[in-house]
């Protein structure tokens, strides 16, 4: 028994290693440098709780003047992004160690500068008894303007500001993430005129969402609307309260269409913090981080060492919008850009000259594309699962591939095109709306070979669901992303057209992929994109407000990265060219 808790102690630790502090040691400031509003000066002095003597303070109550403490992270982890920590304990006091100083430990350890906000409790005798305290609010949402507009300072990415609450801190996040649209307090200097919006609201089970008179409404002062912010919720199954309130503020956000994430674990009660204790609770933090990154709110969009392929000074440009869904990328010799727009059936054109046109309707539903050295166009046409090859003067199409086997493909999703004609493409299931079909009818989700002949053949079938593809310039590297398995693996192609000495190339998926003249290979995948170098290292992210969906390399000088996400079509300048046209 004592060996079995001991394990799951250590197990604990190797998921969880908690405080690692960083570099720099946390500065403390006071919130309202002159007049705190409402505050009359009649609370006594303020009172600080520890477990026993020499240990920190694990608790503060009587807070009439209220501060921040920054945990700034190492520079070489720093993210850019910051979170506004707000300790629980009933607006009576604040939990000031396990919901506060460890969070901003944490934070610091994940590379998050962590603002820890210690707001003014108790309820003074004159509030009244059945609304949260005023005072709270003011201070959080003078906290948040403060942490947007020392940015700069703290070098902090004014659109990457969180706020992070327990228990009564988090009704106090939910509730500053909702109320964000009007002061709580006269705004008095610059600093209030700077955005008081969360960026993103995590909440560690929450308490006070719920109305106390009619319990299947929340409290009438959480507004959730349709710019609330993305939020996180963690807590305990036996924790009922927080438990009903959150999932009453999730439907709430899921009808104003706003990204959500719940984690309810099976044990844990109420409180349980930053405490380190062998439950599945203990495991929030790391739920938390995931979280945060796939949404990306810790990604960096700088070179992590060495000269950024992105030219000096650029910025992502939106060039075109109001699409469905762009895909499949594709520059011509000149440089001209061919994508799609899946769900309205077309493939539209973005010239040199910067003139946005449909060049086909309809397209047969094409997904991926590519040019081949003769400059016909490739495509993936997923209305009918087939692979088509488009005379791009005449605009006739020629079904290259419908079948394998016999029997109907899954649905050919990216495709690459060697120097000699040959071609390979990916054939993963997504079941479309617009088909008229049965079940998939290939036993896997391959990626095939079409030779200069015309002969297809199966050369991979190894993965859970394939889906970028592309290759080096010579014709003698392939890349295939396993979007399903969450891998990217590398192959020497072989003169036959089969492949060999599969390795994985680095730990991520993509839906589609392009290389550049130093080898780097662009990834796409949520909302960025992601570069790796011929290694297999990750050296760039670029972030991007929509999903990326592909992206190539284009214009005169083939030194624009043009990059297909969600309903818009962006780009940005790049130091170095695409690896030849594709």
């Amino acid at each position: 028994m004592i060996l079995t808790r001991a394990l799951v102690v250590l197990g604990f630790l190797l998921l969880f290693p908690l405080l690692v502090v960083a570099a720099d040691k946390p500065e403390k400031s006071d919130l309202w440098p002159g007049a705190i509003p409402g505050e009359k000066g009649n609370l006594g002095d303020e009172k600080a709780t520890s477990s026993k003597p020499g240990a920190p303070v694990s608790s503060i109550t009587n807070i009439s003047k209220p501060t921040l403490t920054i945990y700034k992270p190492a520079k070489d982890k720093d993210t850019g992004a910051a979170i506004v920590i707000a300790p629980g304990g009933g607006y009576n006091v604040l939990a000031w160690e396990h919901e506060g100083t460890m969070v901003g430990e944490w934070l610091q350890s994940i590379g998050v500068t962590g603002v820890l906000l210690k707001y003014r409790v108790p309820r003074r005798a004159d509030q009244p008894k059945d609304a949260p305290p005023i005072g709270a609010l003011q201070d959080a949402q003078r906290a948040i303007s403060t942490t947007r507009s020392n940015a700069k300072e703290w070098g902090i990415k004014p659109d990457r500001i969180g706020m992070l609450g327990f228990s009564a801190g988090g009704h106090l996040t939910a509730w500053a993430a909702t109320n964000f649209d009007k002061r709580s307090y006269t705004a008095e200097g610059d600093l209030d005129k700077v955005s008081c919006r969360p960026d993103f609201a995590i909440l560690i089970y929450p308490g006070g969402l719920l109305d106390r008179a009619n319990k299947e409404q929340l409290s009438p002062e959480i507004r959730v609307s349709k710019d609330t912010p993305p939020c996180f919720f963690a807590l305990a199954f036996n924790d009922p309260g927080p438990l009903d309130g959150s999932l009453k503020m999730m439907a709430a956000l899921k009808q104003n269409k706003v990204t959500s994430e719940m984690h309810v674990f099976s044990s844990g009660g109420h409180g349980f913090g930053m405490r380190a204790n062998p439950r599945p609770s203990a495991s929030w933090p790391k739920r938390c981080e995931e979280w945060m990154r796939e949404e990306k709110f810790l990604a960096s969009s700088t070179s992590f060492e060495g000269n950024s392929p992105v030219a000096p000074g650029a910025k992502l440009q939106k060039l075109a919008d109001g699409f469905k869904f762009t895909e499949g990328p594709a520059p011509d010799a000149e440089g001209n850009v061919y994508f799609t727009d899946q769900p309205n059936d077309r493939i539209m054109k973005w010239s040199v000259d910067g003139q946005l046109s449909t060049f086909m309707e309809p397209c047969g539903r094409s997904n991926g594309l590519c040019f081949d050295k003769d400059g016909f166009l490739w495509a993936c046409a997923d209305e009918k699962n087939e692979l088509w090859k488009i005379d791009v003067k005449t605009k006739e199409k020629k079904v290259l591939v419908k079948e394998y086997n016999g029997k109907l493909l899954n649905g050919p999703n990216d495709v690459w095109v060697r120097p000699d004609g040959g071609a390979y493409f990916t054939d993963p299931y997504y079941k479309r709306p617009y088909w008229n079909r049965g079940p998939k009818e290939q036993d896997k989700e391959a990626v095939y070979y079409l030779s200069p002949e015309g002969k297809l053949s199966r050369v991979e079938g190894n993965y859970v669901q394939p889906n970028g593809i592309i290759g080096t310039p010579d014709g003698k590297t392939l890349y295939v992303a396993d979007i399903g398995g969450g891998k990217t693996y590398v192959y020497d192609i072989q003169a036959d057209g089969s492949l060999k000495n599969r390795k994985e190339f680095c730990a991520m998926g993509s839906d589609g992929m392009t290389i550049d003249e130093e080898g780097n290979v662009y990834f796409t995948l949520r909302k960025a994109v992601t570069v790796f170098d011929k290694t297999g290292k990750k050296i760039l992210e670029i972030d991007v407000p929509e999903g990326t969906t592909n992206v190539c390399f284009g214009g005169k000088d083939m030194k624009t990265l043009f990059i297909t996400a969600g309903t818009g079509f962006y780009s940005i300048a790049m130091r170095v060219k695409g690896a030849a046209r594709q």
